[in-house]
């Protein structure tokens, strides 16, 4: 398995279990994305740390940051975990910089109701996962992960939104 563009797997992949990370697509990740695509999202959670971080010699600024790990609360109770992820609001232009600016740019996923329109892979070498939200053939905001995990979520007990999760 590829490390991505690090000399070692960061150590907080070590904590989740590597097995149940994806690095890149294959037939089974494209299959499970494709069952995706079309899902709305309805909330999110992001960290004001990634897991990246443990490779830098100094802490990220805030002002700086380019890198997020973040949880995507899909439709159907579907979740998209991704590590090390960039945020372009131009999928042609530059990634985000800034913690409060990538937070404003990942929110309007849920504020504006955007689903996953579109996905492949960001980089025919390194792997990863990209990501495209919208509405139709109009792409928003792309998503750019090096690692990422699909799992379920469940709706708090009154069943307005998520588990415990700002939306």
């Amino acid at each position: 398995m590829g490390t991505n563009g690090f000399d070692e797997q960061p150590e907080g992949y070590e904590d989740m279990g590597e097995d149940d990370l994806y690095y890149a697509l294959d037939d089974d990740r494209r299959a499970e994305l494709n069952e995706m695509v079309g899902l709305k999202v309805l909330g999110i959670e992001l960290w004001e740390e990634s897991i990246a971080d443990e490779e830098e010699d100094e802490p990220v600024a805030p002002e700086e940051r380019m890198f997020v790990d973040c949880d995507l609360y899909l439709d159907d109770n579907v979740a998209l975990e991704l590590y090390v992820a960039s945020v372009y609001p131009d999928p042609d232009g530059d990634p985000v910089v800034g913690v409060d600016e990538i937070f404003a740019a990942v929110g309007k996923l849920a504020d504006d109701n955007l689903e996953l329109v579109d996905y492949g892979e960001a980089d025919e070498e390194e792997g990863g996962i990209a990501l495209a939200f919208g509405r139709g053939d109009n792409v928003q905001l792309v998503v750019v992960a090096q690692a990422w995990m699909v799992s379920d979520w469940e709706p708090d007990e009154e069943g307005d939104g998520l588990d415990g999760e700002e939306a």
